[in-house]
């Protein structure tokens, strides 16, 4: 409703109350009545206003809007016309309010009418309850002019038309009652939170009624004073207590705030649910996410999920990103009756959504990552060994034979008849010898063969005993472990060692292995100058990187004057 319409309504309103004063005092209406009937038409137009504000796409604020237009003009042609024609015209407009309340409380909350019987029964009461202006006894009102469609309901026609009017207006009573239970019955909490002001009113509106209207076809109920004034009473409360309604429904919209709060601590997917719960105050939602690889949607498990089909208690919202879905949610249907709050809590859970979407693809890429640096480095070894076999087997054996040769030749010649030739067969041979011997610490570079048979604590024992600093060895490693973790600890160790008797000018080294909970942790430390920085292309670098693509971590601990120690962590699942 534009501004302009509600200035429009807010002047007929005034100017309705106000033109309906003077003649209700000249009529002799007493000031307590003319003030009751004129609070109840305002209080249906300021409800009215504030449910059209708050769901301008409802029904409802404009039923209210209209009852309480309607109720102050019925009050205008029955204090201000003279006429007959015009004082009918005021009895007719009396009764309409109370067929737009019918209509509302059997539409409430969403205000539409859903099935045949629910159109049929607003219907009816249209027609019954208007029709009531003909019983309408004036014979209290000696100033009032004539009712037009009056009857005499004591003989005769009248009488049984009466009689009809006042079964049908009963039994409407108890329709509307049954409907609005069903309302209830069927609601779930969001649609049960809006109906519980709605309910207790209406129904001791109709339960006031409906024992007048027994009492007036001869029932023994009596109805006082008292209840009189219930039904007063209880006829202004109806247009509160369907503002109250939307209100409750309203509340609701700060859950969105609190569902942006909790979005900021990033939550799992079971608490990212209950929060969108929380927000739309609907504990049976449902949330799924969009799954582009299947083209389908999951739990929040992982598990592939059929979203339902539409019905009278469930709908389905997509979630959507830049025009993509990314989820659903699976709520109540009552919630689609607060598109605002919807569209706010769809776009924080879109966005959370999204946002579990990129970290679980970055971490799978993370994982793709560690497992494809760690067939590196298995290739990488596997490599090493090979070639290290092929030394061992090839080039290796093909000079230890090379070198029985020359010292064959050479003792065969002997000394005395050629000496520069023995000499020189005898430099040749030692020469061989070096090349033999480097020959073999390249292979047991590449892969020491000892650690392929013997395992990480003889591999470590071997490197201890050629190592030109003493080390002191605390092994712990009584099982085989994963070939990449021994070779990941072994160069360790290794390259260790190497820069101590390089760079530490150290007097002891530590060498420490032992098997944890967690894995395998290697230590070395030296008592030397301390200084070390891992640099790039180094061969701690290198290190580094190896233990790393196995999932563990290395660290250098250097300070000046005080040593170095190089720790690695290797994970041994």
């Amino acid at each position: 409703m534009s501004s302009r319409w509600r200035a429009g309504l807010i002047a007929l309103t005034t100017a309705l109350v106000a033109g309906s004063v003077g003649p209700a005092v000249a009529r002799g209406v007493e000031p307590v009545v003319a003030g009751r009937e004129l609070l109840a038409g305002l209080l249906f137009v300021v409800a009215g206003l504030g449910t059209s504000a708050r769901r301008p796409d409802s029904v409802t604020g404009i039923l209210m809007i209209a009852a309480g237009m309607v109720w102050l003009a019925a009050r205008c042609f029955l204090w201000v016309g003279t006429t007959a024609l015009g004082f009918t015209i005021g009895l007719v407009l009396v009764f309409v309010p109370i067929a737009l309340v019918v209509h509302m409380a059997v539409a409430f909350p969403s205000g539409r009418l859903s099935s045949r019987v629910e159109r049929l029964i607003v219907i009816s009461a249209y027609v019954v309850i208007v029709s009531g202006v003909a019983l309408v006894d004036l014979d209290g009102c000696r100033d009032c002019p004539t009712n037009l469609f009056a009857v005499d309901d004591a003989n005769g026609l009248g009488q049984v038309l009466g009689v009809a009017i006042k079964v049908a207006t009963l039994t409407g009573i108890v329709a509307v009652t049954l409907v609005l239970a069903a309302h209830w019955r069927r609601g779930t909490s969001a649609a049960r939170r809006t109906l519980v002001p709605v309910l207790p009113t209406t129904w001791v509106y109709g339960a006031v009624s409906a024992a007048q209207i027994l009492e007036e076809l001869g029932t023994p109920w009596r109805v006082g004073e008292g209840w009189n004034l219930v039904e007063e009473v209880s006829f202004l409360a109806i247009p509160l207590a369907f503002l109250a309604g939307m209100l409750r429904s309203r509340l609701a919209g700060g859950g969105v705030g609190t569902l942006v709060v909790e979005l900021r601590k990033g939550p799992a997917r079971g608490e990212l649910r209950a929060a969108v719960a929380k927000a739309l105050r609907d504990p049976a939602v449902e949330l799924a996410s969009w799954d582009s690889d299947s083209g389908g949607y999951r739990d929040a498990e992982g598990h592939p999920v059929t979203l339902p089909p539409h019905d009278d208690r469930l709908a389905v919202t997509t979630i959507e990103r830049a025009g993509q879905p990314v989820g659903a949610l699976v709520h109540d249907r009552a919630v689609l009756e607060e598109p605002a709050l919807l569209d706010a809590v769809c776009a924080a859970a879109g966005l959370a959504l999204e946002n579990h979407r990129l970290h679980a693809e970055v971490t799978n890429r993370l994982e793709e990552v560690r497992a494809s640096r760690a067939r590196i480095v298995e290739v990488g070894d596997a490599a090493r060994r090979r070639v290290e076999r092929n030394l061992h087997d090839g080039a290796q054996q093909r000079l230890v034979t090379l070198s029985l040769a020359l010292r064959l030749a050479r003792s065969r010649l002997g000394t005395a008849a050629h000496p520069g030739v023995s000499d020189l067969l005898a430099e040749a041979a030692d020469e061989l010898s070096a090349a033999l011997h480097e020959l073999r610490e390249l292979a047991a570079g590449l892969h020491p063969p000892i650690l392929t048979e013997e395992g990480l604590v003889a591999a470590v024992e071997s490197l201890a005993e050629r190592s030109p600093v003493p080390v002191r060895l605390e092994l712990d490693a009584p099982v085989r472990l994963a070939a990449p973790v021994e070779a990941a600890a072994y160069f360790v160790v290794s390259e260790a060692l190497a820069n101590v008797a390089k760079h530490a000018h150290a007097s002891q080294v530590l060498v420490r292995a032992v098997r944890t909970a967690q894995g395998l942790a290697v230590e070395v430390t030296d008592d030397g100058v301390g200084g070390a920085l891992v640099r790039t292309g180094s061969g701690l670098e290198g290190l580094r990187d190896r233990v790393e693509a196995l999932g563990g971590r290395l660290s250098l601990c250097s300070e000046a004057g005080q040593g170095t120690s190089v720790i690695a962590h290797l994970p041994c699942g």
